[in-house]
């Protein structure tokens, strides 16, 4: 039986030089790695680079709780003016979610960046007390001309 280049162990013949573990491990990182390189921008072209191909239209969307706690502070932020920095934080985690979201969809179609990228931001309203903060980001996936 062969042994996973990774850890060692003995496995069955899959295709790959790993067992399942290290050969889910390894496409995790790998899949990282592409994530990180994915170029994100609200432009409509990526500057100093041609676009080859517009691959999809690729979406995320994040919703968050916003519980009744942080529903008075802002309403005593409001009453009394001032900035709400816990809508603030709320805010920038659901955006960082979705431009997690947009690289990841565009990693799965194999795109190099993502132009056009739109931010949308709502407060949907529950029966109950508080309240959730929906943000949605689309954008085009497009594939890249080599560098020269």
């Amino acid at each position: 039986m062969p042994k996973c280049k990774s850890c060692g162990t003995e496995y069955w013949i899959s295709g790959t030089e790993f067992c399942v573990d290290c050969e889910s491990r390894e496409k995790s990182k790998q899949l990282q790695v592409l994530t990180d390189r994915m170029i994100l921008t609200t432009s409509i072209d990526v500057p100093n680079r041609a676009i080859e191909k517009v691959i999809s239209i690729v979406a995320s969307e994040t919703a968050i709780g916003m519980n009744v706690f942080k529903d008075i502070a802002n309403n005593w932020r409001d009453f009394v003016g001032g900035r709400s920095e816990t809508s603030q934080n709320s805010l920038r985690e659901t955006r960082e979610a979705c431009i997690e979201g947009l690289k990841k969809e565009a990693v799965k179609v194999g795109a190099d960046a993502v132009i056009a990228v739109d931010f949308t931001y709502n407060q949907l309203n529950t029966s109950g007390p508080g309240g959730i903060l929906f943000v949605a980001a689309t954008g085009t996936a497009v594939s890249l001309k080599p560098l020269d």
